[in-house]
């Protein structure tokens, strides 16, 4: 059976755009400089293009970094890192790559040296923007990541500067059954939280989640305090609305919607980091 190679303009999401920017898209797609190891590699650094999208106003530009390690297929997975708005809804992949799982044999190393790469070397790139911490899910994976993080010689000072957030897994699904945690999303992700305000709220929400023994809304409280808390310490007020995985979680969703329409296909790596580049292009990420 001959692989799959990718044509933008056969994609729903390409069709559905006007004609103007059906052309623009695809200029973009088809003029992107790229290394021929990136190429080999199947990866892409896009700071030097992250790096004209800032915003007039400063504040603006403050953000975070999300990353993510997401199945694509039963064969490949997506290493993905993005910057994300704090106070603006901006989300640019910062970089990707495609990699064979079954060739990975320390993943948790794998993605540690690339934050620490992401870190050390493009984020300093993006001189207008304004970094406050780093956001990823809790999976065990993720987990592993940070500790290397944090104990690494190399890193152990990055770690110290910047918060890594942790956000639980079943927080979403978790709040549809337990009115308990439905209440500190909206009150801790949908209000205002203000320095006078700050230890009240997350207090309340801490001592519920001890006594019902309840530990994602506990890991929930105290990984988003200590959040709030810096935030807070540059201003008055803060919302924490657009500091979730969400925008990552739409990116993946938009990954997975296209694949089903090659579901009896046999892709290639090289079809699947297209296809990712493809979709940058098409939805402006």
């Amino acid at each position: 059976m001959n692989e799959e190679t990718l044509d933008i303009q056969r994609l729903m999401s390409f069709q559905t755009l006007v004609d103007t920017d059906k052309q623009l898209c695809l200029d973009n797609y088809s003029q992107e400089r790229m290394d021929e190891k990136h190429r080999m590699n199947k990866y892409f650094k896009r700071s030097e293009y992250i790096a004209k999208q800032y915003r007039c106003d400063p504040a603006d530009n403050e953000c975070f970094l999300a990353f993510d390690v997401y199945p694509v297929n039963n064969k490949y997975c997506a290493v993905i890192f993005s910057l994300c708005g704090i106070s603006s809804h901006f989300f640019y992949v910062l970089y990707w790559s495609v990699i064979e799982e079954s060739r990975l044999e320390e993943p948790e190393k794998f993605i540690c040296d690339l934050l620490a790469h992401i870190f050390i070397s493009e984020i300093p790139k993006l001189k207008k923007f304004l970094v406050k911490f780093a956001l990823c899910r809790n999976s065990v994976i993720n987990e592993r990541v940070i500790k290397l993080f944090a104990e690494s010689k190399k890193t152990a000072k990055l770690y110290n500067t910047f918060p890594f957030i942790c956000e639980p897994l079943d927080l979403r699904h978790h709040q549809l059954h337990d009115p308990y945690t439905q209440h500190a999303w909206m009150e801790i992700l949908q209000g205002n939280i203000e320095q006078t305000t700050v230890r009240e709220i997350f207090s309340k929400y801490r001592e519920i989640a001890i006594e019902k023994g309840n530990t994602i809304l506990q890991q929930f409280v105290e990984q988003f305090f200590y959040l709030a808390r810096d935030l807070l310490d540059s201003r008055f007020q803060i919302n924490l609305r657009l500091c979730t995985m969400e925008r990552m979680d739409n990116f993946e969703r938009i990954i997975r919607a296209h694949m089903k329409d090659y579901t009896d296909k046999v892709l290639s790596r090289m079809f699947v980091f297209d296809l990712i580049r493809a979709l940058i292009h098409i939805y402006g990420f």
